[in-house]
């Protein structure tokens, strides 16, 4: 025979009534900010938020915390499922009827509003509370917030071409740095701290040291920071790990269009590399999506299928150095560049790519490419470490 479930104890029916109050509070906590009742919520008899806080607090496995959380991210999980029912269609280009994509294009408009209105409590709010808590899981996701600084430029880039007006006065001319001045700003209090920083937790900075091929640095009119970066590099070993030379031997100069354009793309490619190679995948396909998350990291663009199987070479290539440049050149680098920047081979407006373009004879996509391996391998050869 089966073993009859036992009774709830008293404990756990009070628990259960506990928590049904609790939701029924929060429903009217919510219907009130909808309907403009708050005042009246407010004036009302009986227990109220911080009489619930009190109790629940008391609860094993953090009930209070996720009977507050589960509301907000029911709602936050409603706009992003409805984002991707209405983006994916136009990013996918498949919706070719005007008045349809307008009708798409003003439904996510106020779904981006109204997370526009929660970020706007949000940010603050949590800052706010990073600065006094014990709780590390929310120090962890502001300080991981604060640190995912590869969107910005990205995202400053974005606002200079959509709203551009929004810094400027009614004659034209501009009123303050906007973000971009923002952003200097940032960098420059963040490289400032860093040089304090370093000095505090040298240890844990040169894991980070190892993997740059640069170290930020503020450089002023007046002073040399020569034998402070000597100091650093040394102590932190930096680039010791980069997957370009940088070393003091290193012979190239990163001022040259295809050297400004191939390090960060080389960089990007190594990340994904390296991500792959912590990894398994129970599939094919599997593979391909983890290749596309990791290439879609901070890029405007979630890559097509083209740029994937160009990464998909990625775990089987050798480390990268002198003698294996051209293999990298050839396998992934020049497909990547193919897939993405180069697309329109004709067309681009990236300076080195836009420089073979115009070279004499190049006159199919073939020659393009043709006189793209040589160019990249070449440069490849002279940025990579020795074999």
């Amino acid at each position: 025979m089966k073993p009859q479930p036992s009774e709830p104890s008293e404990a756990d029916k009070e628990r259960e009534i506990l928590l049904k109050e609790f939701r029924a509070h929060l429903h009217l906590v919510i219907t009130a900010k909808q309907t403009g009742q708050e005042e009246q919520l407010e004036a009302m008899p009986g227990p109220n938020t911080l009489t619930y806080c009190r109790e629940l607090a008391e609860l094993p496995d953090y009930a209070l915390a996720g009977e507050l959380a589960k509301p907000v991210l029911a709602i936050l999980k409603q706009i992003d499922e409805a984002a991707k029912v209405f983006d994916h269609p136009l990013y996918q280009k498949k919706v070719n009827d005007p008045a349809i994509r307008a009708e798409y294009e003003r439904i996510l408009w106020q779904l981006d509003f109204a997370l526009a209105l929660i970020m706007r409590q949000l940010p603050s709010l949590v800052r706010f509370r990073a600065k006094s808590t014990k709780c590390s899981d929310l120090l962890c996701e502001v300080i991981g917030g604060m640190n995912r600084s590869s969107d910005a430029p990205q995202l400053v880039r974005r606002w200079q071409k959509e709203f551009p007006e929004y810094c400027r006065g009614t004659d034209g001319s501009l009123i303050d740095g906007g973000f971009p001045g923002q952003f200097a700003r940032d960098t420059y209090q963040r490289v400032e701290a860093l040089d304090r920083l370093v000095d505090e937790f040298p240890d844990y900075i040169q894991i980070e040291a190892r993997q740059m091929h640069g170290w930020p640095m503020l450089v002023h009119r007046h002073t040399n920071n020569r034998r402070r970066f000597q100091q650093l590099a040394e102590r932190l070993e930096l680039g010791v790990e980069y997957p370009l030379d940088a070393s003091e031997g290193a012979r190239f100069r990163l001022d040259t269009p295809l050297v400004r354009y191939l390090v960060p793309l080389i960089f990007r490619i190594h990340y994904v590399q390296r991500m792959a190679s912590y990894s398994t995948h129970e599939s094919e396909e599997k593979e391909r999506e983890s290749l596309r998350e990791w290439w879609w990291d901070g890029q405007d663009e979630r890559p097509d299928d083209e740029v994937v199987a160009a990464l998909r070479a990625l775990p089987q290539l050798p480390p990268l150095t002198k003698a294996t440049a051209t293999e990298w050149t050839e396998k992934v680098i020049v497909p990547v560049i193919m897939a993405t920047d180069a697309r329109d081979w004709k067309n681009c407006d990236e300076p080195a790519l836009l420089r073979i373009a115009k070279q004499r004879g190049v006159k199919s996509r073939a020659t393009f490419k043709s006189r793209l391996l040589a160019a990249v391998s070449a440069t490849l050869r002279r940025l990579a470490r020795p074999a």
